[in-house]
């Protein structure tokens, strides 16, 4: 599995544009009840990984809005947070999710965990909101991945067996991809 990044930041009105054109008439509905012009470009700097990555075809969604892709044995998924767009890309099912490391409540926290995650993050120490936010994408790659809930019942460390996690922190982000295995 290979991550790759896109800085929106960086995007220019012609990538933004070329990002639009390619897009079906539902994910164009779906860009313009963005919220904020950054979410659009978040979502254009997604359908500009997800192209590159799919030989410059423009990506297709099922049901769930995850990528499909007509190439055999290769898996895209997708995802942004603050001024980064993720694409993950590899030979088995996954989800990809990120979220910037920033702080987070503490009640929301301890709401948010089971007793094992909870122990983990450790809150008010150096970290913990780090990894906080390692625990919560990771439970919702796996809720994207498996479709299986709620979410907040869902532990990053009690995974199904055929289902594995990557973690990895970058650009300040948090990214988790849940990995179907075999």
């Amino acid at each position: 599995m290979e991550l790759f990044w896109y800085d929106i930041r960086t995007m220019s009105q012609a990538e933004y544009d070329s990002a639009v054109a390619g897009m079906t008439d539902e994910r164009r509905q779906q860009l313009s009840d963005a919220a904020t012009d950054d979410d659009r470009r978040r979502m254009a700097g997604c359908e500009l990984l997800a192209r590159q990555h799919m030989g410059g075809a423009a990506p297709a969604f099922d049901a769930l809005g995850r990528i499909t892709t007509s190439q055999e044995g290769r898996y895209i998924s997708t995802a942004a947070s603050g001024a980064w767009a993720v694409c993950a890309v590899g030979d088995r099912p996954m989800e990809t999710v990120v979220e910037v490391i920033r702080g987070a409540q503490e009640k929301f926290i301890a709401r948010s965990l089971t007793e094992a995650e909870a122990h983990y993050v450790r809150y008010g120490d150096d970290g913990c909101f780090a990894r906080f936010w390692e625990c919560w994408t990771a439970k919702e790659a796996l809720f994207k991945l498996t479709g299986k809930g709620p979410l907040l019942s869902l532990s990053a460390f009690a995974l199904p067996s055929d289902v594995a996690l990557n973690h990895v922190k970058n650009h300040g982000c948090a990214v988790v991809t849940a990995m179907r295995l075999g």
